[in-house]
């Protein structure tokens, strides 16, 4: 096996508290950024009740000129993509002897044909769509 290729998204939710350049961060501010946070991180992660302690790194402060953002990233498997999809649809076709040449190697009709089917797969499955990479 040469090498793996995987797809991960990241979602970065942030908590922006407004910085007065003469007073600086209110702690009411903070406080409520900051529960809001825990809450929202413990929510995504799944973790039942305030007493569990959050891992060192779950959640940072990264305070800038003009605002204290409070942030934490969640990390799932990439949706897959009409491309991936009708790509898969035509390994399954050429290896059961229904389409001649693997997909790489099909006239752009006949991928086409294949895009429209994974749209169709993907719509019946009700799965979001990924980007497509340019």
């Amino acid at each position: 096996m040469s090498h793996t290729v995987r797809s991960i998204d990241i979602t970065r939710r942030e908590f922006v508290v407004d910085v007065d350049p003469a007073y600086g961060a209110f702690h009411v501010a903070i406080s409520k950024a900051w529960t809001d946070a825990n809450r929202s991180y413990r929510d995504d992660h799944q973790l039942a009740g305030d007493n569990n302690a959050l891992p060192d790194d779950a959640i940072s402060f990264w305070p800038r000129d003009s605002e204290i953002v409070i942030s934490y990233e969640t990390e799932k498997p990439s949706a897959m993509s009409v491309d991936d999809v009708a790509r898969l649809l035509a390994v399954h076709d050429h290896l059961g002897g229904r389409a001649a040449v693997p997909y790489a190697h099909m006239a752009p009709a006949d991928q086409q044909h294949y895009h429209a089917a994974a749209r169709n797969v993907l719509d019946h499955l009700r799965l979001p769509l990924a980007a497509k990479p340019s």
